[in-house]
């Protein structure tokens, strides 16, 4: 019996591929579906997927080493540079800025967007945070109304710095929020519609979501199944700018602006791949920096290729703002 797909219901011209999972190595096939009329790319069956997220997994790992907290010195540094990034007034941020201009690098581009008119007092709720890594770097920031929601870690955490995150599926929340993250977790949710409802519901009316995902585009058509932004099992869906839009207009979104922000990831990690190399592998490109698997030529040729497949709109990565429709656009 063909499958269809389950976020257009296309029932024709799909193509069904076997993927390992490479991330950590185990190699267990899983089969996934691609989408003849939208383009997505979705697994045909969903497993228990509490396996294929260990207590090693990259997001769930200690919040201590967040760099911009880690003495009063850089704390008051960040709060002064993120009080200029969100308003674009203050004379000791931007003075920060210029003396010390890494420290900006640590406040999430994808935030800047004059669209999100955003305040330290913006609530924010980050879905699928992991221990809150972000989050607790935008409070050093200045923001102070912060929470995190991730089903998959051990139990719920309260941070020193008050910010909290909770065990629990989206239903259990209440809102609202100005701005709902979710940052490379959307892929992993098993219901894509029944979530986007839920954040409508937790939105506040003017607020955004900012959901930043992997994009089927080109890294997909050069690498198909050894493309590392697949990562069976977990990534269960993964879409096209046009099967993205369709999910967020049935979920009562518009979206306002789309930025692709591939990195060259998309071609090492999928050459490795090629090579048979898992991710967390000891051989592994994330390990071994510039004298690894490739030459430095090899990776900043692969960062002039991602900035150029981002400009014309072929990343394999991007970040989607989305509001509720029939809301009032701001101007830019």
């Amino acid at each position: 019996m063909p499958f269809s797909c389950r976020i257009c219901g296309n029932p024709e011209n799909n193509r069904m591929h076997s993927a390992r999972e490479m991330m950590f190595g185990t190699r267990e096939r899983f089969d996934y579906l691609e989408c003849g009329q939208c383009g997505t790319v979705q697994i045909a069956e969903i497993p228990d997927l509490s396996s294929h997220y260990p207590e090693d997994y990259y997001s769930f790992g200690p919040v201590a080493d967040v760099a911009v907290g880690k003495n009063f010195v850089r704390r008051l540094a960040a709060r002064l540079t993120g009080k200029y990034l969100i308003t674009g007034r203050g004379i000791g941020g931007r003075i920060v800025v210029k003396l010390e201009p890494r420290l900006e690098m640590h406040f999430p581009i994808s935030l800047r967007e004059p669209i999100l008119r955003l305040t330290d007092s913006s609530r924010i709720l980050d879905v699928g945070c992991g221990t809150g890594h972000l989050l607790q770097t935008l409070h050093y920031f200045g923001f102070r109304h912060l929470t995190g929601a991730d089903t998959f870690i051990a139990e719920e955490i309260e941070h020193p710095t008050a910010v909290t995150i909770l065990k629990r599926p989206l239903e259990r929340l209440d809102g609202p929020f100005d701005l709902i993250m979710m940052h490379h977790s959307f892929e992993h949710m098993p219901e894509p519609l029944v979530t986007l409802r839920e954040i409508h519901r937790l939105m506040a009316d003017d607020g955004f979501v900012l959901l930043r995902i992997p994009v089927v585009s080109f890294a997909w058509e050069k690498y198909g199944i050894n493309w590392v932004q697949l990562d069976p099992p977990r990534h269960l869906y993964l879409y096209t700018e046009k099967s993205l839009r369709l999910l967020a207009e049935q979920a009562g979104f518009s979206i306002e602006k789309v930025v692709y922000d591939s990195v060259s990831f998309q071609f090492w990690g999928s050459e490795q791949y090629l090579r048979d190399i898992p991710l967390n592998d000891s051989r592994s490109q994330s390990f071994s920096g510039q004298g690894g698997l490739f030459t430095r030529d090899e990776l900043a040729g692969w960062e002039v290729d991602a900035e150029r497949l981002n400009a014309e709109g072929r990343g394999d990565s991007a970040c989607f703002y989305l509001r509720k429709k029939n809301e009032p656009r701001s101007v830019e």
